[in-house]
């Protein structure tokens, strides 16, 4: 038994009769093997478990003869199959709060590993701030009495059902709520499980939710169970383990991954979310010398090429200034925006084809419009430093514009660098902001809000109408179909669009101001009664599921909380049947969050999303 500090074993003899009587290790040449004892076969050979009902009986390397036996539930795949699903790029160390709260999980992952059993990850990953899911089944290979134990880092929670159902996968729990040693088996009480009884021949549903944030990052599942002679912790291997068939999530296509097999190029998901790479082709392209070497991706640049004409902007003529005050200066390019923006910085790439570099701008001014007949000059002059040349030409930082309003941008060059007759830059870049006058209709982006304004400094906001403030002051804009609701109070001097229908929803008190009225053909409805604490989104549709504008395999379910709440988000089939969960847990975030749902895994037909929100369930169809 190995503690700590240095590990051997040595067993010495010495002869009573030698003179002196000097101890010496016994070699080989005095030892013979024992062949009396038991040995069990290698874990994978092939057996006979004497269950006619069983398939695929292999040895687990503990002398137990375990098959695969038949199950009802759909869910359950192959054996050895451990699929864990990775989210990168979401920060913050706890699984409630950040993880689960991610707009992407649980079914929009960015990659995917096949572990070697209940552990990982496999392969080391350089990055931070990601999170993990693995879902499966569990088996034993005999009857008895078993317990369970994680560590993790950083946080790390484990479910185990009481049967093959998912619903019950919080029957059993282990967690970790703070980083933790691998191998460090007493941290907490609630890293471990209580003795549990389970049956050999029936599955149990298994799930790790991990967090990583910095530093370390892997997460372990150990048993002890009965078939071992020593009872020490072990890690759980991933042939007891079986795969969850039913997960909806897919990686997005063309997403770099790795195929598994060695002799394909340019592995990526393809369109039915698997992973696919091109073969190799050739007499010896199964060679080992033939294997294709795998390359990082292209990091991001600001680089650009000394090949440039085609893009770069030159003038070989000359034009009237449109800033009168600019008269002398007839090389210039006026941009306009076709709106109202707030400018800040910006980046100047001047003009970069080789031997070219001195019709480069060298010095500059630069002017700014609301109306593009008035300018106002941001600065006296500007030098430009002349280009490089150079294919790794990364140009320069440009003057800031610190928040001023414009449409209009003219730049206008004074002199450039070679006086050839011709003069221009390649690029330009401006970090830039919409920002039309206040009061003008724009989207906040929050769909959950209605008479979307801009304000005094270019800030879009909507009045947020479903219970998240206790009075609703509508105004006198135009209003037409929606759900007005507040918690005591809503006053409106509104004109209700013709052919529309509005409800206003108030706990105390709804008061129609002069000028409020209801044209031709319209349904207005006013309740004074308490609101409810969560809301879908509507759009003209009357639905909750927006097609998402980037790719029109996933949807997006948006929802709103006006108060901390117990959540569950549920999608259902057309017989209201759970597809999956996508939210079950006590939410503190206040206002619209949403849920991508990716739908290449899912049939054609009709769909409901169900939400609970405390005692309060809302629930929306949709159809694919």
């Amino acid at each position: 038994f190995e503690g700590n500090g240095g590990d051997f074993v040595s067993l010495a003899w010495r002869k009573a009769s030698a003179t002196p009587a000097v101890w010496s290790v016994i070699d080989a040449r005095y030892i013979n093997d024992y062949t009396c004892g038991q040995s069990c076969p290698e874990r994978g050979t092939p057996c006979n478990d004497g269950n006619p009902a069983t398939t695929n009986d292999l040895q687990d390397g503990f002398c137990n003869c375990v098959g695969t036996f038949p199950t009802a539930n759909t869910c359950i795949g192959a054996r050895g199959v451990v699929d864990a699903y990775y989210y990168d790029n979401i920060t913050g160390s706890y699984i409630e709060n950040d993880l689960q709260n991610a707009p992407k999980f649980p079914l929009l992952p960015d990659r995917r590993e096949k572990l070697e059993g209940a552990y990982g990850p496999l392969t080391p990953y350089t990055k931070d701030n990601y999170g993990t899911l693995v879902q499966g089944y569990m088996t034993v290979p005999l009857t008895g009495t078993y317990e369970f134990l994680i560590t993790g880092d950083n946080q790390t929670f484990f479910f185990l059902s009481k049967n093959d159902s998912i619903e019950y996968k919080q029957y059993h729990q282990a967690l970790v709520f703070n980083g933790i040693a691998e191998n460090d088996y007493t941290n907490s009480t609630f890293q471990k499980t209580g003795p549990l009884y389970l049956e050999k021949g029936k599955y149990y549903y298994f799930e790790f939710r991990h967090k990583e944030s910095t530093w370390r990052d892997y997460f372990n599942l150990f048993w002890k169970a009965p078939f071992h002679e020593v009872k020490a912790w072990k890690k759980v291997p991933k042939f007891y383990l079986y795969d969850y068939k039913c997960e909806i999530a897919c990686i997005a296509q063309g997403t770099p991954c790795n195929d598994g097999n060695a002799y394909t190029n340019n592995d990526k998901i393809n369109a039915t979310c698997d992973c696919v790479g091109t073969p190799c082709s050739g007499l010896d392209c199964d060679d080992e010398v033939a294997r294709y070497q795998p390359y990082a991706a292209a990091a991001p640049t600001t680089s650009l090429t000394a090949n440039y004409a085609e893009s770069s902007w030159l003038s070989c003529n000359t034009a009237p200034n449109p800033n009168s005050n600019r008269a002398a200066y007839t090389k210039w390019i006026r941009y306009d925006f076709g709106s109202q923006y707030k400018f800040n910085g910006s980046r100047i790439w001047n003009y970069n084809v080789a031997g070219q570099t001195n019709r480069g701008f060298k010095v500059v001014s630069v002017d700014y419009s609301t109306d593009g007949t008035t300018w106002t000059s941001l600065g006296s002059t500007y030098s430009w430093p002349q280009a490089s040349g150079a294919s790794d030409y990364a140009g320069f930082t440009g003057p800031n514009f610190n928040n001023i309003k414009a449409r209009y941008i003219l730049i206008s060059a004074i002199q450039d660098w070679g006086g050839t007759g011709c003069t221009g830059f390649s690029k330009v870049t401006f970090d830039a902001s919409l920002c039309e006058p206040s009061g003008t209709p724009c989207d906040d982006g929050d769909p959950l809000t209605k008479l979307d304004k801009f304000d005094a400094n270019c800030n879009c906001t909507g009045v947020k109408i479903n219970c998240a403030a206790d009075t609703l002051n509508l105004g006198s804009l135009s209003i037409s179909d929606s759900l007005f609701q507040a918690k005591k109070l809503i006053s409106s001097q509104n004109v209700v669009s013709l052919n529309h229908n509005v409800s206003f929803v108030a706990g105390n008190s709804i008061v129609l101001l002069p000028g409020f009225d209801t044209g031709t053909n319209v349904f207005f409805k006013a309740n004074v009664k308490d609101c409810i604490t969560a809301a879908f989104v509507e759009n003209q549709a009357n639905k909750i599921v927006k097609d998402d504008v980037d790719n029109s395999q996933l949807k997006n379910i948006i929802f709103s909380l006006n108060a901390p709440a117990q959540v569950k988000l549920v999608l259902k089939d057309a017989n209201l049947q759970n597809i999956v969960t996508l939210i079950d847990s006590y939410s503190e975030i206040i206002g619209t969050q949403s849920k991508i749902l990716p739908t290449t895994k899912l049939p054609k037909g009709t769909y409901w999303v169900e939400l609970t929100v405390n005692k309060n369930v809302l629930t929306e169809k949709f159809t694919l």
